[in-house]
């Protein structure tokens, strides 16, 4: 059976593109699985089998999100100039190597380095290049796309981290740290380097899967420099109510498993995380539906209410009665809010230099972040689990608050690409021609046989518009007597 060209060169940009956006939503789900989700497993394990304080285990939390901050910065740069999949695989290496030495921590100081090493490999191998992959791939769906790359962060608490939770109260996490060390490392690296391309031009296509022609394929991408863009009003409000917002989210879920427990019981703490990681799933796929059609301004103040709202319930519950409906609430909001951010600022500065900015935009997000659980620790020793929740809700109704003063981004780098208009000439109407008798265009010839110049003959026209005036001639004289002398 024949098909026709046009669908053949449909159907293989489409295929290509989502080739590279599920091996993006694999890496996120190994990662937050085994990494961000699996914070709060590790929490309760180092508490029970080691003998940590809250806070004390809460501080090692902290050292991984701030280390993993930190380098999604660099890991920015680094995408800037070498092929995304070499960051991939360096961080595997480096975050598998964090993962196995869990088994090993002993004392506070190994706890710090452990968690130090883990998170630089969470950083090289996290959100920064997965989404950078997303935006390089996708421009008009890229919310639709974003939505479900994301949901991987959501299948992999659903999947791994519960799975985790089962296995460490069972056996122990000396035990498994190094067998999930294994499997963490071998699977980033095989969904790397058997789906991920760096750009659509490797593989000679445009973003959205146009087919890219020779003349199309050049090194210049739309986006406003990194200098400029984070001094814009836009950037400093958006991060800096991001940095609470976030704070008390992280806080949040990393003593989510935590708070089960001592509330209900071990079981309760995995079915805890898994619903919340499954609520965030089918949240972040109408979120990301929504992005493109409601003004994401307006969803991601809606969505920060949403998480405040839940946090308050999240700090009364004392049984399923309110800590259900909180895991759900708060779960609404979790997952679109780490899509929007990214979504946020790619639409704000494009994608030229993305990375920069969205890492700078983590580094500053990560002060909030890390903080979160180690604040939530501290006042859960000296206080309680409600005080601590109760303040953290309030935190994130000041990051809403400053949210709101960002304003409207300028995207100035649209009209930068913009096309040159194009000049559009009218033609003259039958009245503007010249009629008969005039002088022929052609070299006139004098009485005296002396070539002439040609007969001026101007006309005022306006670009992609009609004529401003009407052609002028020379005026007419009387005729005279014509001689041409032979050269």
């Amino acid at each position: 059976m024949n098909v026709p060209v046009a669908t053949a060169e449909r159907s293989q940009p489409f295929v290509r593109g989502w080739v590279v956006l599920a091996g993006v939503f694999g890496v996120m789900m190994i990662t937050s699985g085994f990494a961000f989700y699996g914070q709060g497993v590790f929490l309760t394990a180092l508490v029970k089998e080691q003998g940590f304080p809250t806070w004390m285990a809460g501080l090692g939390t902290t050292v991984f999100l701030g280390s993993s901050g930190v380098l999604g910065y660099f890991t920015g740069k680094l995408i800037s100039r070498f092929d995304v999949r070499w960051v991939l695989t360096i961080g595997a290496a480096i975050g598998a190597a964090g993962l196995g030495l869990l088994s090993e921590v002993r004392t506070w100081w190994q706890l710090i380095g452990v968690m130090l090493i883990f998170g630089i490999g969470f950083g090289l191998a996290g959100l920064v290049p997965t989404t950078t992959l997303v935006t390089r791939w996708f421009e008009r769906r890229r919310s639709v796309a974003l939505s479900i790359a994301s949901t991987g962060l959501s299948i992999g608490g659903i999947v791994i981290t519960r799975r985790m939770s089962s296995q460490i109260a069972a056996d122990t996490l000396v035990y498994w740290a190094w067998r999930y060390a294994l499997i963490y490392g071998v699977s980033i690296l095989a969904l790397t380097w058997l789906l991920l391309r760096a750009w659509p031009r490797d593989v000679g296509l445009l973003p959205d899967g146009a087919s890219a022609t020779s003349s199309s394929q050049s090194d210049d991408v739309p986006g406003t420099p990194f200098e400029q863009a984070i001094r814009t009003r836009f950037f400093i409000f958006v991060s800096i109510g991001f940095v609470l917002v976030m704070g008390s989210q992280v806080g949040a879920i990393h003593h989510l498993h935590n708070l089960a427990d001592s509330r209900i019981g071990i079981e309760a703490a995995g079915t805890a995380l898994a619903l919340l990681a499954g609520t965030s799933v089918v949240a972040r796929i109408g979120g990301g539906i929504a992005a493109a059609k409601v003004p994401m301004r307006l969803l991601s103040g809606g969505l920060m209410v949403v998480q405040t709202a839940g946090l308050c319930l999240l700090a009364l519950a004392g049984d399923w009665g309110l800590l259900l409906p909180g895991v759900v609430v708060l779960g609404a909001a979790m997952g679109n809010l780490l899509m929007l951010h990214p979504l946020i600022l790619a639409d704000a500065f494009g994608v030229k230099d993305y990375p920069r900015i969205y890492g700078f935009g983590s580094l500053l997000m990560v002060f909030g972040a890390a903080t979160g659980p180690l604040f939530v620790g501290v006042l859960r020793d000296v206080y309680s689990y409600r005080l601590a929740f109760l303040t953290i809700a309030l935190i994130a109704i000041v990051g809403l608050a400053v949210y709101s003063f960002s304003g409207n981004p300028v995207r100035d780098y649209v009209g930068a690409l913009a096309p040159a208009p194009v000049q559009h000439v009218q033609p003259a109407s039958t009245a503007d021609r010249p009629q008969p008798g005039i002088p022929p265009s052609g070299p006139a010839v004098t009485p005296n046989g002396a070539a002439a110049g040609r007969p001026a003959a101007t006309a005022g026209i306006a670009a992609n518009g009609p004529l401003t005036s009407a052609p002028q001639f020379p005026p007419r004289t009387a005729p005279e007597v014509w001689s041409v002398e032979p050269a």
